[in-house]
């Protein structure tokens, strides 16, 4: 491998992808611009947008043209919409769109450009390295001249199933299991257990593994020491196969050949260790393997882990021999450090990809022998929702009048999310569909898969603009990503702080003042709809479903008070728990109410639904938290202590404390003591046990007595 070159092509990443900009540099003169597809199928529509309204007579004068490769007139029909050109009827090929100045009327200053894409079969691995790197010089030219266009050289740019999401955890197995949002499909934590062992992550060590089998006497049986190189970020457990995911850095006096040889200075690789854990107290290293970038999500789904990731090459200095394939490593072929061949790299139609999205599929059944294929895609990437079949990627995106001054163009921003569906089978991933949407999604609960329809929710526009307020929409799509029915204009000038999908329904959690929560039907997916609609102080950051009829909500209280201006200001004033009756579609109701602390108090569970702990014969619901005293009439906030509650949460009992795990350590310093904080709760048979980085504490479900520590 030559590190050399390698390292070089690193050392300046200062010089990666810049946003496209375009926009007013002087009053009496308007810069424009133009984004555009890279590619298309054939088929389907080429689009790009402008960052002003183009004159309405720019296709007829010529001023808008499209040939071929060799200057020829395309056979392809223009369609002008405002800033939005669509061009269809084009045979696969290498086309130009040719802009002229005249094409925005007098308002444009300067000569015309020419922007390059190319209409494709179909959607297959590139033929080669040479059309890889093409792709990415036509890309690197692209962002060159943004930059030329952002400092006034230019005046012209160029740039190129839901049924299973309402289950909960899978129960029946007499210990805790992560809080999943797709039943059968299991999510990475810091903390794993199989009822007998209990395997955790923390900083300064790489794994700690507990026996839990003497109930009440957790014992620190094995510590797989880390190294400053590797942080790990999840556990994964498969029969007798620990997998820890993480991020490799630069190493210090690696092991040559090793992954080090993938991470060159100031990078990262994604790397996964599987250890044997036949024996818990002497786990071994079974396989290493890493994809260069960085960690973007993961799924284990039976014993296929998938791992996505995100890397973008520097494919500005392709002419210093760098190579713009990401690097692989895998231990089991020391032969095979290298960049990933091309036949497994494949360039998305869409806007001009400059990043790959790896996703990596190993079967975890095959323990040291596994069988680990990595598929990469260039174009696509963002949030991951995955069902039993399927793979969904959601990447933002922005029209190009995101990047011009509102004041002179007239329009404000537009954003838009760009969607990618992978089938699964086993390590075989295909990509099959792709589709957009107007809007962002807040995260993988936005996203839902149900009945070979997609369906996602998501905020456009900002809260604060009076031009172009946020508003929220559900959108509903077929199984090729084609919008079926929609429910828009929700809770215009707030954004949605929380969703759930529960079958042939949806609930969305909008906030600015007070919490609307929306329960909408998508029994019909052509004709989605409002049922009902709650307003309740402060918001639910986190919907967690108590079978089809109840709904819980962790989030914040919030009190309203007078501001400096004329908008009121609203402070949050201690964690709320609240218990939703959903059984009427029509008129949900918030049936009971628990404010945990001051203003303040916090609890990682209000963004990492993996921190909840649930024991659902019981009818339990805990997560970690940390308290603070703090009012609305008073700016001052102070720390009272750290630790865990758990609640019984039930339709006939309401919301009850049952167990509270709170230290006062660190009030003094006013802050937690991060190695004494709890991080999460498990439980196995009749015990409950909190993880913490120095220990592990347990505790009987009856009473939640104390029973020991591993410490002890």
């Amino acid at each position: 491998m030559q590190k050399g070159k390698k390292a070089a092509w690193f050392g300046l990443a200062v010089l990666l992808v810049v946003a496209g900009i375009a926009g007013i540099r002087a009053a009496d003169r308007q810069e424009l611009g133009v984004r555009a597809d890279a590619s298309v199928v054939s088929g389907e529509p080429w689009r790009a947008s402008f960052t002003a309204e183009l004159s309405e007579d720019a296709v007829e004068s010529g001023a808008l043209k499209v040939t071929d490769k060799d200057g020829n007139p395309a056979d392809g029909t223009m369609r002008l919409s405002g800033g939005l050109l669509e061009v269809e009827g084009l045979k696969p090929g290498r086309y130009l769109l040719h802009v002229s100045g005249a094409a925005f009327g007098k308002r444009a200053q300067g000569g015309g450009e020419t922007v390059s894409f190319t209409v494709r079969e179909g959607i297959a691995p590139v033929s080669s390295l040479e059309e890889l790197e093409e792709h990415f010089r036509l890309i690197a030219e692209h962002q060159k001249r943004e930059i030329e266009q952002e400092r006034g050289e230019v005046s012209i740019e160029t740039s190129a199933t839901s049924e299973d999401s309402a289950a909960g955890p899978d129960g029946g197995a007499g210990h805790s299991v992560t809080n999943n949002q797709v039943s059968g499909i299991d999510e990475g934590d810091i903390v794993k257990t199989d009822g007998d062992f209990l395997y955790a992550t923390t900083e300064g060590a790489l794994v700690k593994i507990y026996d839990i089998r003497n109930e009440g006497k957790p014992e620190l049986i094995a510590t797989v020491k880390g190294e400053d190189s590797f942080q790990p970020l999840e556990l994964y457990l498969s029969g007798n196969l620990l997998a820890v995911v993480g991020h490799q850095y630069q190493a210090t006096g690696g092991v040559i050949g090793g992954p080090a040889e993938i991470v060159p200075a100031d990078s990262s690789a994604v790397g996964v260790r599987l250890y044997n854990v036949e024996n818990p107290a002497n786990p071994t290293l079974a396989r290493e393997y890493g994809n260069e970038g960085w960690h973007v999500s993961s799924r284990l789904n039976g014993n296929i882990l998938y791992l996505v990731s995100s890397m973008t090459p520097i494919y500005r200095i392709m002419e210093q021999e760098g190579d713009v394939r990401p690097y692989q490593y895998d231990s089991a072929r020391l032969d095979t450090v290298g960049p990933m061949d091309t036949d497994s790299i494949t360039i998305l139609p869409g806007p001009a990809g400059d990043s790959y999205t790896l996703i990596t599929a190993i079967d975890l059944g095959g323990g040291a022998d596994a069988s680990i294929k990595t598929e990469g895609f260039v174009g696509s990437g963002g949030g991951v929702y995955m069902s039993q079949e399927n793979l969904y990627l959601a990447s933002a995106e922005h029209h190009a009048n995101l990047f011009a001054h509102e004041e002179t163009t007239g329009r404000p921003p537009e954003s838009y999310t760009k969607l990618f569906k992978y089938a699964l089978d086993g390590t075989k991933v295909t990509f099959t569909a792709t589709g957009e949407v107007r809007g962002t999604p807040l995260n993988q609960f936005s996203m839902d898969e149900y009945d070979g329809h997609f369906r996602i929710a998501v905020t456009d526009g900002n809260m604060w603009d009076e031009r172009r307020p946020s508003e929220s929409a559900v959108y509903v799509l077929d199984s090729e990503l084609k919008e079926t029915g929609s429910v828009t204009g929700l809770a215009k000038g707030e954004r949605i702080y929380s969703a759930r999908f529960m079958g042939e329904r949806a609930y969305v959690v909008t906030f600015r003042e007070t919490d609307p929560l929306f329960a909408i039907d998508l029994a019909d997916p052509a004709a989605p709809a409002v049922l009902g609609e709650l307003k309740i102080p402060g918001f639910s950051n986190y919907l967690h479903p108590i079978g089809d009829r109840y709904l819980i909500g962790f989030g914040q209280e919030t009190v309203t008070v007078k501001g400096e201006g004329p908008e009121p200001q609203i402070l949050t004033a201690g964690m709320k728990i609240s218990l939703f009756d959903v059984s009427d579609r029509a008129s949900p109701k918030e049936v009971d109410v628990e404010v945990i602390g001051g203003r303040g108090t916090y609890s990682e569970l209000q963004y990492d639904h993996k921190a909840l702990f649930e024991h659902q014969e019981g009818g339990l619901y805990g997560f970690p938290v940390d308290l603070y005293e703090g009012t609305a009439e008073s700016e001052e906030v102070r720390f009272s202590g750290s630790g865990a509650m758990i609640y019984e949460i039930t339709p006939e009992n309401g919301i009850r404390l049952q167990g509270k795990f709170i230290s006062e350590d660190g009030v003094d310093q006013g802050y937690p003591d991060y190695e004494q904080r709890i991080l999460r709760i498990v439980y196995a048979g009749d015990t409950v046990y909190t993880v913490s980085p120095d220990e592990v504490a347990a505790y009987s479900m009856d009473g939640f007595r104390p029973l020991g520590t591993s410490s002890d």
